[in-house]
């Protein structure tokens, strides 16, 4: 009789302990800098310029990362909905500070995947992203960081993250 009832007890407690509990995340995207490398590169035509790549990791607690806008929808309200990620650069002064540069915000796309379509209870969705941005024209400062952000399709915005100087001259 006791051999049945720790058997049952042992298969209960299994059970219980397999169960994985939904991970509780805010459904505010949140990004985590990782790296920025800058390199020469030479387009189709021959003409010189800088690559830059930025990666960064995010979560998002409802997994509504990525735009379902199509690129031929051009009305006003798509346009302020396709765009998901944001850069703001930054010039480094002399003194070491930054001061903003007097331009847009550089304005990129995450593309909806289905990949990140989730069900259930746990719709939480992480991953890195990588951006590529080409220089045809080299900025004129010498070194920039960029301050950016994202956006999910309910218009969170995640936190403010910083990339590491990127030095042009």
């Amino acid at each position: 009789m006791i051999r049945k009832i720790l058997f049952l007890f042992l298969i209960t407690a299994t059970l219980i302990l397999a169960c994985e509990m939904p991970e509780t995340v805010s459904p505010l995207p949140e990004i985590t800098y990782k790296s920025f490398m800058l390199e020469n590169y030479r387009d189709s035509l021959g003409n010189q310029g800088k690559l830059g790549t930025l990666k960064f990791d995010f979560i998002d607690g409802d997994a509504d990362i990525g735009s379902i806008i199509y690129d031929y929808d051009t009305t006003e309200e798509s346009l302020e909905k396709k765009y998901n990620v944001f850069l703001i650069p930054f010039e480094k002064l002399p003194d070491g500070a930054y001061d903003s540069v007097e331009t847009q915000p550089l304005k990129y796309i995450i593309r909806y995947n289905d990949k990140l379509n989730r069900v259930g209870q746990n719709k939480t969705v992480k991953g890195e992203i990588e951006i590529s941005i080409q220089y045809s024209i080299i900025p004129p400062q010498d070194t920039l960081r960029y301050e950016f952000y994202i956006v999910d399709r309910a218009r969170h915005r995640s936190n403010m993250e910083y990339t590491s100087d990127i030095g042009f001259h």
